[in-house]
């Protein structure tokens, strides 16, 4: 038999082997990095081995997980007084999230100036591109071109930075050719309206702002609390704090206020009806959450929860549980305990 052929059958009998091998693996529930390829009791814990599928798919991995880490558990009414055990019901309600960041007031300079700046920069960028269509084809000075169009580039984004929104740009692009000396109207100058606040929104509360919601704004200088609208959220991230601006008007308020001055605004954000559980109601195991159901009087189950958002009335529940069913919301932890020691027992009886 030639070299090479001895040398394919033997490659090809070593993959079958290694194939038929790895169809008949058995881990840990508890150490999952502990195989072995026959069946008995992790030398960790003592827990017994599961057998992987060849192609588990995740759903059914983290339904092994959880039934051989968590295991039901039944206590008396004295252990269950004693352990602080209590239940609420998982009810469907309007789930509110708030949130309060950091912000200062802007002055009357540094509002005028970018937009006036951009609007500088629109026109003159503008005016250049129609000159040099009408002229196309005669020799012109393209790196002029260039650096007006690099100007431009840098005024929008710093309006993007000050918390201006693509529409409200587009907005200061509306110039009279005819009469250029007719700027368009700056944003956020209004007759009664004083003060603007710049809210700096950190990265993981953007889903909750928007232009148009009320806002509360705090003055710890003068121990006085305002109200504000939203006008607008900008659309650049500063990398250094992780924060978006949001431009917030100041409505009715007749104080006097410095430019700069520190602020700190509260926003209440309605994210619609959900199934709602009280945030201790949900133990966070990594990569799944647990919640634990009363089924009977006595009876305590693990359940995988698909959780949504966090509000302040508790998380939203996507998942695993039903309206009306008794979870448990005071003393859970015990329980996890428990629950878990007695899944490691189960899995060392022979």
């Amino acid at each position: 038999m030639p070299k090479f052929l001895r040398s394919f059958l033997a490659v090809t009998f070593l993959a079958a082997g290694a194939l038929a091998y790895a169809g008949d693996i058995y881990y840990c529930p508890m150490h999952t990095y502990y195989t072995s390829d026959k069946p008995g009791n992790c030398p960790i814990c003592g827990m017994k081995l599961v057998k992987r599928d060849a192609h588990p798919s995740d759903e059914h991995a983290l339904q092994e997980h959880l039934a051989g880490t968590y295991a039901p558990v039944t206590l008396n009414t004295q252990q269950i007084k004693l352990l602080g055990i209590q239940t609420v019901p998982a009810r469907r309600e309007e789930l509110v999230k708030t949130i309060r960041v950091p912000g200062y007031v802007s002055t009357y300079h540094e509002m005028y100036q970018v937009q006036d700046a951009y609007i500088q920069a629109y026109v003159t960028y503008v005016t250049t591109y129609r000159d040099y269509r009408r002229f196309q084809g005669t020799r012109r000075n393209w790196e002029s071109h260039r650096q007006l169009q690099a100007k431009l580039h840098e005024a929008e984004d710093k309006l993007l930075r000050l918390g201006l929104s693509p529409y409200q740009i587009g907005k200061l692009q509306q110039v009279s050719w005819k009469t250029p000396w007719d700027q368009p109207g700056l944003q956020f100058f209004k007759e009664g309206v004083h003060y603007w606040v710049i809210a700096q929104v950190f990265e993981q509360d953007l889903g909750y702002v928007d232009a148009g919601q009320e806002v509360e704004i705090e003055i710890p200088a003068y121990a006085e609390k305002a109200k504000g609208t939203i006008m607008s959220v900008g659309a650049v991230l500063d990398p250094a704090t992780r924060t978006v601006n949001a431009l917030i008007e100041l409505t009715g308020y007749k104080g006097e206020l410095a430019g700069n001055m520190f602020v700190n605004v509260t926003v209440r954000s309605e994210l619609g009806g959900s199934l709602v559980v009280p945030r201790s109601a949900v133990m966070d195991a990594g990569f799944i959450k647990v919640v634990y159901v009363q089924a009977k009087p006595g009876l305590f189950e693990p359940r995988q929860v698909e959780t949504g958002a966090l509000g302040d009335n508790g998380w939203a529940v996507r998942s695993g549980l039903k309206e009306g069913e008794q979870v448990v919301a005071e003393g859970n932890f015990l329980l996890d305990s428990e629950s878990r020691l007695r899944a490691a027992a189960q899995g060392v009886q022979p």
